[in-house]
């Protein structure tokens, strides 16, 4: 391991190595967003040192066709490419990555993830900064490793550890998401053809693949919310992938008034969309973690056996609810039991939190511009 402090972008540079930081991004969006934080107190110490030395940093990102994704339509001054890594012919494997890094060395390859292959192609490229997760046992690999699994904190914790390493620096920064740096401002564009004309509206990400996180009976609770929202005056539109478009479009159907996106969106349009809301309701999902960090009221229904301790979405306005143990309604009123109680979390107690937020969001704006 070497030693980490100011100087460590300099050292790297030093040895001829291209201005380029490439950062190999992990598969699920969540912890894509949870890396987040420390991606940009990276980027805003190393590019102060860069211009210091008249230079100017290219940031490169590297990931799963999810997690990468996210940064597809970046502003260049903040993420200036992104590699995506589809199945087949589009996957960098190390031999390609290999060939280019020997041609142009970056000075720095940084592993957010269990890629073994991007953490060779890096060792043998003999680039000058390598850090990365050492989880998968190859710490062999690294000058500067660092541990992202079984920690006992949350997962946007443990890149503290490689930041200290890189920087110097110990805390964290938010990093706020929005159309300026992540880009996706087509979003708006499809909200418009729905009928937006600048009315405030609630997103609602409802959709997850694991059966075990849904709000069930979902063709209930997720339409009785809508109308909620569309009853107190907000518009309402509908977020999720290309998996959940049949369900979209029932439960837009049974919440007459609102507007269907599921599936329509990228990752950065839905960001896009999400900036602009009035708040954000989603299950435990990728959607919920970009909605808090773009820093719009989120709620996020934690119904599975994720423990909100490690996986909280981070953001100034967000909160989670959970289901109760003990059916407040029973005996007199016996409900058919639904996957971890789900069913016990009421749409208007979901409101009210989202109101709630939305509240503080406003009184702090007023104190900001005051």
């Amino acid at each position: 391991m070497q030693q980490g402090g100011k100087d460590i972008l300099k050292r790297g540079l030093e040895t001829g190595a291209a201005p380029e930081v490439w950062i190999r991004f992990p598969r699920q969006l969540g912890d894509v967003v949870f890396t987040l934080p420390f991606l940009g107190t990276l980027q805003e110490a190393w590019n102060s040192e860069a211009a210091e030395l008249g230079i100017t940093l290219k940031w490169i990102a590297v990931g799963h066709d999810i997690g990468a994704s996210i940064f597809s339509d970046a502003n260049p001054s903040f993420i200036a490419n992104s590699v995506i890594e589809a199945r087949g012919d589009g996957k960098p494997d190390p031999w390609h990555l290999l060939r280019r890094w020997r041609r142009q060395r970056p000075v720095a390859v940084l592993n957010l993830s269990q890629s073994v292959r991007l953490a060779l192609a890096a060792w043998l490229a003999r680039v000058p900064i390598r850090g990365g997760d050492v989880n998968n046992h190859m710490a062999f690999l690294y000058h500067h490793p660092f541990s992202y699994r079984d920690q006992r904190v949350h997962l946007a914790t443990p890149a503290e550890a490689l930041l200290q390493q890189l920087t110097g620096q110990h805390a964290l920064k938010y990093l706020r998401l929005s159309p300026a740096n992540i880009g996706g401002s087509s979003g708006l564009l499809l909200l418009e053809s729905l009928g937006w004309k600048g009315e405030p509206y609630i997103a609602i990400a409802f959709g997850t693949r694991l059966d075990l996180k849904r709000w069930m009976p979902e063709e209930e609770k997720w339409p009785q919310l809508a109308r909620l929202f569309l009853d107190q005056g907000f518009k309402v539109v509908w977020l999720g992938g290309p998996d959940e478009v049949p369900l979209g479009k029932r439960l837009a159907e049974l919440a007459p008034g609102s507007w269907d996106a599921t599936g329509r969106t990228t990752i950065p349009e839905a960001c896009a969309i999400q900036s602009q809301a009035y708040g954000t309701v989603a299950v435990d999902t990728g959607l919920a973690h970009t909605s808090a960090a773009t820093g719009r009221p989120t709620v996020t229904l934690f119904i599975g056996t994720t423990f909100e301790f490690f996986a909280t979405p981070q953001g100034p306005y967000s909160l989670t609810i959970r289901p109760q143990v003990v059916d407040p309604e029973a005996p007199a009123s016996p409900r058919i039991p639904t996957p971890h109680h789900s069913d016990r979390i009421e749409p208007r107690r979901v409101a009210n939190l989202l109101h709630l937020l939305a509240r503080e969001a406003q009184e702090d704006a007023v104190k900001v511009q005051a």
